[in-house]
Order: structure tokens, then C-alpha cells, then sequence
């Protein structure tokens, strides 16, 4: 029987393209990267969002909010081995790092009590709870005067945060964790997205840790 993983992310996930907004391919993206590395013992299932944030609402798009989505997300698929998240870049056009760091501990708590949450369902995970938060890539350090047009301009040394508190929050609620800005970066001029050489890195990297959870 394949192990089922649901990736749940922005528009890293999502396979955002830098300085051009169109969608990489299927293979470029680093789930697809991810499913190759992995192979047919496993199904990866993308449900990535531009603008997707833990828990915050964007005024003009209420369906950005991952907390909002995240019952259809992970009931349209189960049952499932494994969650992967990787949210928190959009959360600092909302809040802070520790702002991120409250919103992720509500959506992971969902996930991890995922049958209590959503009563008269069958379980969401076939065996016990699994969850890989992933910290997300930082911000360009030229964010500032490369995208001065948007939100997140000022946001550099706020993102780079965003690590510890992922760690610390995966530490508390038993998950697993890894630093996505360890494998991988935003491309230079876009500052926020990952070209297709970071896509690669970031999916053979977490294809090795998703090995090591199950040993």
C-alpha cells in the first residue's frame, strides 16, 4: 500500500514561476521532485495556494487562510501517513514571526487531532498523526530595494525567525521539523520564489528527511 502525503503550502508549493507569475511544471515543482526521489511506495498529493497564510485573512481573499481551508484540505484526501506544511512567508504581511508561530500552532494542533476536530469522519491519518512542518525559505536580504512595491519589504530579518519558532513549535507538539532555508533560496530578483534549480533542492532534500521519519 503507497504512503499518502499531503503537502499543504503558498505559492512555494504552489510552484509559483519568480518574475513571470505562471506555474512551473509538475516535475519542476519540489513535490513533483519529491515524488520522483521518493517513488512508487509513495503518492504526493499538492494542495498549494499563492497567498496562503496559518491563519490570517487577506481582506480581498478570504481563501487564503490555511486554517479556513484546512478541513476540506485534508478530508478531500484521506486517509493519509504523512502532512507536510510549509506556511509563514505570507503570515509577516499580517503579524510578526511570533505572530506565525501562534498561527502555526493552531493549524498544527488541527492536524494532529485532526478526528476530534472534524467529528463523524473516518480518521485522517491511517496510523498515528504525522507531521513535517518545513520553515520556509527566507526572503531575499535585497527584498527591500529589489521589491519595494510590496508588503513584505521591511520583512527580511522578521523571516529569518521563522525557523526557531517552527522548530520550537514542532518540538512541542511532537512533529517533525526541518529549515527549507538550509536547501534552498529565493530567486535574486523576485526575492520571495524559488526558481527551478532551489525547487530541486528543496524536494531531494525533504524526500530524505520523509525516509528518515520512517526510518
Amino acid at each position: 500500500m503507497k504512503k499518502r502525503i499531503l503537502c499543504y503550502g503558498d505559492s512555494n508549493t504552489w510552484g509559483y514561476m519568480p518574475n513571470t507569475g505562471q506555474r512551473f511544471p509538475e516535475e519542476v515543482r519540489w513535490t513533483g521532485v519529491l515524488a520522483k526521489a521518493l517513488g512508487e511506495e509513495y503518492r504526493v498529493l499538492e494542495n498549494g495556494m499563492n497567498g496562503r497564510t496559518t491563519v490570517w485573512d487577506d481582506p480581498f481573499a478570504e481563501y487564503r487562510n490555511g486554517w479556513k481551508g484546512l478541513g476540506y484540505a485534508i478530508n478531500s484526501v484521506r486517509p493519509m501517513d504523512l502532512m507536510i506544511v510549509m506556511l509563514g512567508s505570507n503570515d509577516l504581511n499580517y503579524t510578526d514571526a511570533y505572530g506565525y508561530y501562534k498561527g502555526m500552532a493552531l493549524l498544527a494542533g488541527r492536524i494532529m487531532n485532526g478526528t476530534a476536530c472534524y467529528p463523524g469522519t473516518e480518521p485522517v491519518f491511517r496510523e498515528q498523526p504525522r507531521l513535517l512542518l518545513v520553515s520556509p525559505i527566507h526572503l531575499s536580504a535585497q527584498v527591500k530595494e529589489r521589491r519595494p512595491e510590496i508588503h513584505l519589504a521591511d520583512k527580511y530579518e522578521e523571516s529569518l525567525k521563522l525557523a526557531g519558532y517552527t522548530k520550537l513549535l514542532a518540538e512541542e507538539i511532537g512533529a517533525d521539523w526541518m529549515d527549507g532555508a538550509e536547501f534552498a533560496r529565493a530567486e535574486e530578483k523576485d526575492c520571495l520564489h524559488m526558481d527551478a534549480e532551489n525547487h530541486k533542492k528543496l524536494g531531494l532534500a525533504i524526500a530524505e528527511k520523509v525516509k528518515a521519519i520512517w526510518g
